[in-house]
């Protein structure tokens, strides 16, 4: 027994040692992965504030083209290794969003003829980014040698014991954000959107929150266990209702403002049979009338083995275009055709769309002889300038070597821009 026993214990410490051998050296194989990480982001630092520089040389915008290009692939490639590395949060989204307007200001510039605003925009951006360079290379001293433990990186990166504040260095990026790069009205109008700040509806209880959820959803609405609202800074103010009914628990979120559901979700055994799927949809479609989202068409449907998942999408009523930014989705039980699941946060922020002409197109011309269109709808589509633009949302096919290839082509009716061109099958 003796014998078992230091047998034991000697085994269980060898056993330790190696683990923690490996640990150790697992910990050094990561912060090398960071150490490298950092010093392409420090290399590539160099090389955007010099491109930036580049573009300044030049009095047209052809001269600084390929410097421009350069910059949005630089920024693009600094804004990786940053999002990889465990720095202070503050600090790196500020960091990654400067970079990213940065990138898309140069990457614009290509559409602008405004060659004058370009160079005041990018001498102060140039000012800038070499003094947050000055400050990362102070800040990352030490840290680039790829020998630093999990815990040296640790303490490095702790500002209470190195003294270096990446708190307030990610105030300093936000600042040179808002000064160099401020919201384009488009931009500003996203963020109004998102966070719902125009929406005019009348205020609701919690009591008449309630009522509502009762109303739209009886059959599991009987027992309510509690009514929370939503922290404060929230987007958009909104009641949390948790219920528990027999075999089904979940939530349902509605806004403070109109009352209108942001998102419903209730977990329940389902049963082994399956209604018919017109059933399902002629119930999933009398559930979104009655909840008064009436301007929505059918766009598509999935399935997994308990339940079906609908995307409806809101239709603009002066063209008759799907709005597809505006979407609703729901989960339907196969069992029962009960809704289980629904999401009408992007419905309810609502795109303000505007009128647009449309101008005449050849699409015997736009397209190659071997290109056919299959359908063609309108719809609003945001494009990378975060605008809505009316558009002609194309589906092509054309042959790929005896197979039938099929593309989702959004054009823009006034300007004929190809937004998007995404393969479908």
């Amino acid at each position: 027994m003796i014998f078992v026993l230091v047998y034991t214990v000697a085994t269980l410490a060898i056993f330790s040692i190696g683990k923690a051998a490996e640990s150790e050296q697992l910990s050094i194989a990561l912060g090398g992965q960071y150490a490298t990480q950092m010093t392409d982001a420090s290399e590539k630092l160099e090389e955007l504030d010099t491109a930036v520089k580049k573009t300044l040389l030049f009095n047209e915008s052809d001269g600084s083209e390929k410097a421009r290009e350069d910059i949005w692939r630089l920024s693009s490639d600094i804004k990786k290794s940053v999002s990889s590395l465990p720095l202070d949060q503050s600090f790196s989204t500020s960091w990654l969003n400067y970079l990213g307007r940065l990138g898309n200001y140069a990457k614009e510039a290509n559409r602008s003829e405004d060659n004058e605003e370009y160079h005041k925009v990018m001498a102060q951006a140039s000012k800038n980014l070499r003094e947050l360079a000055d400050q990362w290379e102070v800040a990352t001293v030490g840290m680039v040698s790829g020998r630093l433990s999990m815990d040296d990186w640790k303490n490095r990166l702790d500002s209470a014991d190195k003294g270096h504040d990446w708190a307030g260095m990610g105030t300093a990026v936000k600042q040179y954000t808002e000064s160099d790069f401020p919201l384009t009205a488009s931009e500003s109008d996203s963020m109004k959107k998102k966070e719902l700040r125009d929406m005019a509806d009348a205020k609701v209880t919690s009591d008449e929150a309630v009522d509502r959820f009762k109303r739209l959803f009886p059959s599991v609405s009987n027992d309510i266990i509690s009514v929370e609202s939503s922290k404060p800074g929230s987007p958009y103010p909104f009641y949390h209702i948790r219920f528990a009914e027999n075999q089904s628990i979940g939530y349902i979120d509605i806004t403070e403002k109109g009352g209108h559901v942001l998102s419903f979700l209730s977990e329940r055994p389902f049963g082994k049979e399956s209604l018919p799927f017109e059933d399902i949809q002629k119930k999933a479609e009398a559930f979104l009338m009655d909840t008064g989202y009436t301007d929505l068409v059918y766009e598509e449907s999935r399935e997994n083995n308990t339940a079906w998942h609908f995307v409806y999408v809101r239709v603009e009523p002066d063209y008759k275009a799907k709005v597809f930014s505006d979407t609703i989705h729901l989960k339907v039980a196969k069992d029962t055709g009960g809704i289980v699941g629904l999401d009408a946060s992007e419905y309810i922020r609502k795109e303000k769309t505007t009128s647009q002409p449309i101008t005449k197109k050849d699409w015997k011309k736009f397209f190659h002889s071997g290109v056919t269109i299959a359908k063609e709808e309108l719809a609003y589509v945001e494009n990378d300038r975060l605008e809505q633009r009316l558009t002609h949302y194309l589906t092509v096919t054309m042959d790929e070597n005896g197979q039938t290839g099929t593309y989702a082509v959004i054009i823009d009716t006034e300007t004929s821009e190809v937004i998007k061109t995404e393969k479908l099958q």
